[in-house]
């Protein structure tokens, strides 16, 4: 398997899905592995005159997607739990964090929107939401925002992957919102990065204990952490309507794992390192 370190530049504000309170629909601060799947799926459907539905497994052992300011992809901001709060913070000697809500002050937006009634031109009765969006670009310092994730495939990266291409994400595209464009491709041949995103070279998990995780991992009872559980669920957009096509319980990103765990039995896909042997 080959893989490839891909690093994306907002060019417009995003907004991924995460909760809705009252009238508000709140963005996740990363980008869930099975966003940025679908993206590049559609994309490349799109590019080769290809059923919506088809080439489903060609890009699904990604990561998520987590914030940089550095262009090459450097310095990245991983989750990590303390005190029973989620932060992002840089690896390295500067180590630059946020907490959540401090990020979401530098780095979101919200803007309303609602449907109007044909004739009036009034709101229509309980159509009024406000919905939460990632800037490009910080308010305070006007960082730009890149978005680092690893992929991993079993031949050579597709034709069309390459710098300046342009893909959308998240929610509400038809508002003129999601555009990612690829900054940087490179094949990585060092080992040690992809330890760092807990894979090893066959895309399975590879962990020691006492280790944030930075992808999302499928929940036993015998996994001991500290940190959040989360149920996921896997939709098909692929239909008319929208279905469930699998859910379960994960370990959430930034997690602290506190026992050993049988690496091999966890396989990566979609940002999820889900149980695939005993």
């Amino acid at each position: 398997m080959k893989w490839y370190k891909l690093v994306f530049k907002q060019n417009q504000p995003i907004h991924i899905g995460s909760a809705r309170w009252g009238v508000v629909n709140e963005t996740e601060i990363f980008i869930p592995g099975w966003t940025m799947w679908g993206a590049l799926t559609k994309t490349y459907n799109q590019y080769s005159n290809c059923k919506l539905s088809d080439n489903q497994e060609l890009f699904e052992t990604i990561t998520c997607f987590y914030p940089s300011f550095d262009k090459m992809g450097n310095n990245i901001l991983f989750p990590e739990y303390k005190n029973g709060l989620l932060y992002l913070r840089e690896e390295n000697l500067n180590e630059k964090e946020y907490s959540e809500d401090k990020f979401r002050y530098e780095f979101t937006d919200t803007f309303v929107s609602t449907a109007i009634v044909p004739g009036t031109r009034s709101a229509k009765d309980e159509s009024l939401h406000e919905i939460e969006i990632l800037l490009p670009q910080g308010k305070k310092e006007n960082e730009s925002l890149y978005w680092v994730g690893v992929l991993g495939i079993n031949n050579d990266l597709p034709s069309f992957i390459k710098k300046g291409l342009n893909i959308y994400i998240g929610g509400d595209i038809k508002y003129g919102l999601g555009e990612l464009q690829l900054h940087l491709d490179p094949e990585l041949k060092n080992s040690d990065f992809l330890e760092g995103w807990n894979i090893n070279s066959n895309g399975y998990l590879s962990f020691n204990n006492n280790k944030n995780i930075k992808q999302f991992l499928e929940f036993s009872p015998e996994i001991k952490f500290e940190g959040e559980l989360k149920l996921l669920a896997e939709f098909d957009f692929t239909k008319n309507t929208p279905r469930v096509k699998k859910a379960g319980y994960f370990i959430n990103i930034g997690s602290k794992i506190n026992n050993k765990i049988t690496n091999q039995s966890y396989k990566l896909v979609k940002g999820k390192f889900e149980k695939v042997g005993p």
